[in-house]
């Protein structure tokens, strides 16, 4: 490990679902292998639940465990406005203007490379690579640049858009939040590049040194069918067998 090497800080929303712990599981095995990492996990609740909070314990990573509750007031196309608000927040509020970090937005039911944290840790200002299986089509992003600069850009949801890339396309040094203090996210269709805009993130000026491999998808764990509801007394049954000696 180079002592040298920018802070990553992972910003992830989560909300109680089935899912929740097994997507958090596998997430944490992964940034179990990141080194100078700090991961900033935002729960969608009212306060801090017992499950997250001994699941971080466990996890045997740097964190800071927060919450607060979504959609208050109600919001018309972002549903994790006020989680993803909160770990920005944390950052400016936590992390010295001067200190070499990168910010990065961590879905908890994404797949990330390893390979993916180096592209992160050279970002300068912001950066941007494709994002697989997401818009619509198997990868979206930029699919073609020189001398660090996107030349080509593939998207088929909205192609238009400022900077047409998902949440998990991009990274920006947290220099960027101290230089342009009021930049946030509004909740907007194209939340992604809105928010780039608004640090003065252009398709122009947006750093780009991979432009050929897909290092993080979209993926969608399916929803299991669970029999009756879990608030409610159990319905199924246990059996038992004796043991013969």
């Amino acid at each position: 490990i180079k002592e040298n090497m920018p802070i990553i800080y992972g910003v992830t929303s989560t909300y109680k679902r089935y899912l929740q712990l097994p997507e958090l599981t596998r997430l944490s095995q992964t940034l179990l292998h990141i080194p100078k990492f700090h991961w900033i996990l935002t729960e969608d609740s009212y306060q801090k639940t017992k499950t997250v909070t001994k699941f971080l314990q466990k996890s045997g990573l740097n964190y800071t465990h927060l919450n607060t509750k979504n959609n208050i007031p109600p919001t018309k196309f972002i549903k994790d406005y006020n989680t993803r608000r909160m770990g920005l927040n944390w950052i400016r509020e936590n992390v010295p203007p001067t200190k070499d970090a990168i910010m990065y937005f961590i879905d908890d039911d994404n797949t990330y490379s390893f390979k993916l944290f180096d592209e992160i840790r050279a970002t300068k200002r912001a950066a941007v690579w494709q994002v697989g299986l997401v818009g619509g089509i198997l990868n979206e992003g930029p699919v073609k640049c020189e001398n660090g600069k996107v030349l080509e850009w593939k998207a088929y949801w909205w192609p238009d858009r400022l900077i047409p890339i998902d949440m998990a396309g991009f990274a920006v040094h947290v220099k960027l939040l101290f230089e342009r203090p009021k930049a946030e996210f509004r909740d907007l269709p194209d939340m992604e590049s809105d928010f780039l805009s608004s640090l003065c993130v252009t398709r122009d000026n947006i750093e780009a040194n991979n432009c050929n491999d897909v290092l993080v998808w979209h993926t969608q764990t399916k929803t299991p069918e669970i029999e009756g509801n879990e608030i409610l007394p159990r319905q199924y049954k246990t059996t038992q067998r004796k043991l013969t000696t």
